[in-house]
């Protein structure tokens, strides 16, 4: 029997509902309706994919070990379906390109207009993508490309330095880098540091701890968070300083941004080995965009204290 996609939507919706009647709510659907489509899935596979009681719904280890299959292949289709789209407007390819956190204020919108300018015939979409889903999601072409800092590990994957900016320490307006115009990066050994999670970019973080001992500096983290919003709001609070590239500086209450000496953020492109001709041309798009001193020079002459939030 052959696998209906909407047996595989049904799975996953009561998967990650974990309840029949919710899960009905999300598709728009009756529960009965759902429950024939689990039950038509589970016998074309011949697993019990649920097991259901009368007070909850829970995953069936057979259940678990098919999900992650059955979001891939719903995502497959959907992208099957986007550029079958992408050519009836008459698109001559379709690019998708994901950027971390750190590079969305900077990157995203320049490359987007540069492409409607210069690629017109190219559809892109764009998403943020956290630092470990990076390889994964290339690897299974869920993106094509990635505007990124560097990796730090070895993979089949094609980094292309694009160039560096400053970076900035986000500090409490009462410390006393607050009177600094600019700060040098020895001076931060020993001072209460925030950092993003070893969790979260494990190599990365690494890469950076080895270079700070390197150069004898001395990294007090007192704090590990899952994202700059946490680290930002700690900041304000005075519990530490936190480091970040001057391009993702946006205004926050009760924290200042000083310039930081002697450290930068290293821009990246990242692709698949041997690229379509559509994201080869957005690949090189991005290199012409940000693989100048031009346009990372920009930020040096950033008025940080513009960057302060008001009332």
């Amino acid at each position: 029997m052959d696998i209906d996609l909407v047996w595989l939507r049904a799975f996953v919706a009561v998967a990650e509902e974990l309840h029949f009647g919710r899960a009905a709510l999300r598709l728009g659907i009756s529960q009965p309706q759902v429950s024939r489509q689990v039950r038509s899935l589970e016998q074309a596979l011949g697993v019990q994919l649920f097991v259901r009681t009368a007070r909850r719904t829970e995953l069936s280890d057979a259940g678990a070990a098919l999900l992650e299959d059955a979001r891939e292949t719903l995502a497959s289709a959907g992208r099957l379906r986007s550029n079958a789209a992408a050519q009836r407007r008459g698109a001559r390819g379709h690019v998708s390109v994901a950027f971390l956190w750190s590079t969305l204020g900077g990157y995203l919108a320049p490359l987007v207009a540069g492409a409607a300018a210069d690629q017109p015939a190219i559809e892109l979409t764009v998403s943020q993508i956290t630092y470990l889903e990076l390889i994964p999601a290339l690897r299974r072409g869920d993106i094509d490309l990635a505007i990124t800092r560097p990796i730090h590990e070895q993979s089949e994957m094609i980094e292309v330095e694009l160039g560096s900016e400053p970076a900035v320490i986000a500090v409490h307006p009462e410390h006393p880098f607050a009177n600094c115009d600019e700060v040098e990066v020895e001076q931060l050994s020993g001072q209460p540091l925030i950092s993003l999670s070893r969790k979260l970019v494990p190599s990365a973080y690494d890469a950076v701890t080895q270079r700070a001992s390197d150069r004898g500096i001395d990294l007090n983290i007192v704090r590990d968070v899952r994202s700059a919003s946490e680290a930002l709001a700690l900041v304000s609070t005075g519990l530490g300083i936190y480091r970040l590239p001057a391009s993702a500086a946006a205004p926050f209450p009760g924290v200042v941004f000083r310039r930081l000496t002697g450290s930068q953020s290293r821009l990246v492109l990242l692709h698949r080995p041997f690229p379509r001709p559509s994201v080869a041309r957005i690949a090189e798009l991005a290199m012409e965009l940000f693989g100048d001193t031009d346009y990372a020079s920009k930020y040096a002459a950033i008025d940080l204290d513009s960057r302060i939030a008001t009332p």
